[in-house]
């Protein structure tokens, strides 16, 4: 029964970005009507999914600003960020919420982008700065707990399984209680055979509810079943079933603990 888990950019890349906006906006002159009409075109492309043609729409509706980074400008720099990464092209959107950072200051919003960005390009050094950032601004956030869980799953990805398992630890050592953390820090410890350990976590977790009871419940009935106490694993892996529905691999270890927990004939 197995269990269930739930580089720093050169300065050359950021310098680039800057030039790039300062360039398009040097472009700019009046048409200020056709800028909101280019912007209002972009929208419409992003809806239907045309992500190449929305960035060349806003890239010309920054051409027609006057020069400055305002409100407009900031909008249309957001909305380029959402088309690169409904694009998939995470580097640029990373170096568009770069941008943006720079010329609208460090808030959480561009801080937890640009992690979400390094962690989806797998620059790990990169989203652990803007991870320490954003834990920072809002260590018990919800952006923080899933950059968390995101950044704990690229370190392990990478064989840097315990950085990932200090950064869990720190936020529960802070006080910050989540199921999803305590699934973690478990399964390192089952991983470890610290079966003691991990049906700790894993009971401190299941009274916590919310997000992370689903993997928290089937750990623990696999501990119990590594354990050889069948009876308990059965009976938590029907509440799994009740709360949760079945699966082929779920099927196939009730049948198993049935047969281990069935009367002699």
């Amino acid at each position: 029964m197995r269990h269930r888990v739930c580089g720093r950019r050169t300065c050359r890349r950021t310098l680039a970005a800057v030039l790039w906006i300062t360039a398009v906006l040097a472009l700019g002159g009046c048409g200020s009507k056709e800028k909101y009409e280019l912007r209002e075109t972009a929208l419409l492309q992003i809806e239907a999914g045309d992500y190449d043609g929305a960035i060349t729409s806003l890239d010309a509706a920054l051409a027609h600003s006057d020069g400055t980074v305002g409100e407009f400008e900031l909008d249309v720099l957001k909305y380029r960020a959402e088309a690169e990464y409904r694009s998939g092209d995470y580097a640029a959107a990373a170096d568009t919420y770069d941008v943006l950072r720079q010329v609208d200051g460090e808030k959480q919003e561009y801080i937890s982008r640009l992690c979400g960005m390094y962690i989806l390009t797998e620059e790990t050094d990169e989203a652990l700065e803007y991870y320490q950032k954003l834990y920072e601004l809002d260590a018990d956030g919800q952006d923080t707990l899933s950059a968390l869980v995101a950044l704990g799953a690229l370190l392990e990805k990478q064989g840097r399984e315990d950085e990932a398992l200090a950064l869990f630890q720190t936020a529960l050592d802070d006080g910050i209680r989540s199921g999803v953390i305590l699934n973690q820090l478990a399964l390192r410890a089952m991983e470890e055979e610290r079966y003691d350990d991990a049906l700790a976590y894993i009971e401190d977790g299941l009274t916590l509810g919310g997000e992370g009871r689903e993997a928290l419940l089937y750990n623990q009935a696999v501990i119990y079943e590594q354990r050889l106490d069948f009876e308990k694993a059965l009976e938590i892996l029907e509440t799994y079933v009740r709360e949760f529905g079945s699966a082929d691999e779920v099927d196939t270890e009730l049948a198993f603990l049935r047969s281990r927990t069935a009367p002699a004939p």
